[in-house]
């Protein structure tokens, strides 16, 4: 089996749309956010020309996260035979306590399979916005692709999809493994994750997350590791694509920051969501660190042990290093609008 790493949207795009127009028989695509504004990748032409080709497509797009998917975009799509679903359409308004769940649950899921022996995952939406943002996906080719297959087809038919998706999942690997995290369904499995490697950290521990925003678990399971002499490096872009995320990510990061954790702030938009632990085990996929991610969203990624894929795992940290300045917190005296923003969102954590 091989595995290659792209630290940018443009460098996934790219490969995605090399194989994307090697696709033979099937292509199958998951995706939190698609949008058809790019000009250097024209991928809804290639899916149509595919799909006249012969090829089959089925397409899951959120329904949150696809409101940038054009209704025309959708015909132009269904015309030619390729299958477009939408997850998650929100239920009726008066069902209040499904209503609740069912508005945070989002497919924030990254997932493209082609000719059921390739396939991408990780942290990459496709959009002209997204363009310049550092990232981090993954190409997967061998047997492991049938774990992803099975994993889409529960996407499929949650979303209402009408055709049977055949899959195989023989093989189990030791070194490397497939996780979908679904908690409403009780798949729940990212925070059990994090709880267990943090508490067998001993040396170093590398975050790198868009959004910072932890629950009080989280922070505990820090604080541990950090008694123990674990040094925990977390970056974070120093400008997301959101003000009221800039503010959240800072006044979570001052409240831990003096208890010892290292941030650091990429100076260009990184969307990057992985983590490092003493070179012996690490994780790339579509997490952030907050609610969203951990208590309701279907997430999905690797966990893997492999030597080599460890080592380009920490190449990609030094370079986002490369690209960050530590955060200094210079003082702790606070303007009242910033006092009364912050207990905003505290008051709000577990809605982040």
């Amino acid at each position: 089996m091989s595995y290659r790493f792209y630290p940018g949207s443009r460098l996934a795009w790219a490969a995605m749309f090399e194989q994307l127009e090697m696709a033979t028989k099937t292509i199958y695509w998951e995706s939190f956010i698609f949008e058809n504004n790019l000009k250097d990748y024209d991928f809804l032409g290639l899916l149509i020309k595919k799909a006249q080709d012969g090829v089959k497509v089925k397409m899951i797009v959120d329904s949150f996260g696809g409101l940038g998917f054009g209704r025309e975009d959708a015909l132009k799509l269904r015309a030619v035979g390729i299958e477009i679903l939408f997850y998650n359409r929100l239920l009726p308004w008066w069902n209040p306590y499904r209503f609740k769940h069912w508005f945070w649950h989002r497919n924030h899921r990254k997932l493209l399979i082609i000719d059921d022996k390739v396939a991408f995952l990780g942290g990459v939406n496709v959009g002209r916005r997204f363009a310049d943002w550092l990232d981090l996906h993954a190409m997967v080719k061998g047997l492991l692709v049938r774990y992803l297959i099975r994993d889409f087809a529960v996407s499929y038919e949650l979303c209402g999809g009408l055709q049977k998706i055949k899959y195989k999942t023989v093989f189990k690997g030791n070194k490397v493994k497939v996780f979908k995290h679904s908690p409403l369904t009780r798949r729940g499995v990212l925070k059990k994750f994090y709880k267990e490697v943090l508490r067998r950290a001993k040396r170093e521990v590398f975050i790198v997350t868009p959004y910072f925003f932890p629950q009080p678990w989280f922070i505990g399971a820090v604080n541990r590791a950090l008694k123990r002499g674990v040094k925990i490096k977390i970056i974070v872009p120093k400008k997301t694509d959101s003000i009221i995320s800039d503010l959240a990510n800072y006044i979570f990061m001052s409240l831990v920051w003096r208890k010892g954790l290292e941030f650091y702030l990429c100076k260009k938009m990184n969307h990057a969501k992985a983590i490092l632990v003493d070179q012996e085990i690490g994780s790339i996929g579509s997490q952030n660190i907050d609610t969203l991610s951990f208590d309701y969203n279907l997430e999905g990624g690797l966990i893997f042990e492999r030597k080599d894929l460890l080592v380009k795992l920490r190449s990609i940290f030094e370079l986002f290093m490369a690209e960050s300045e530590p955060l200094v917190v210079v003082s702790d005296k606070k303007s009242l609008g910033h006092r009364l923003l912050r207990f905003v969102v505290l008051s709000f954590r577990n809605y982040l």
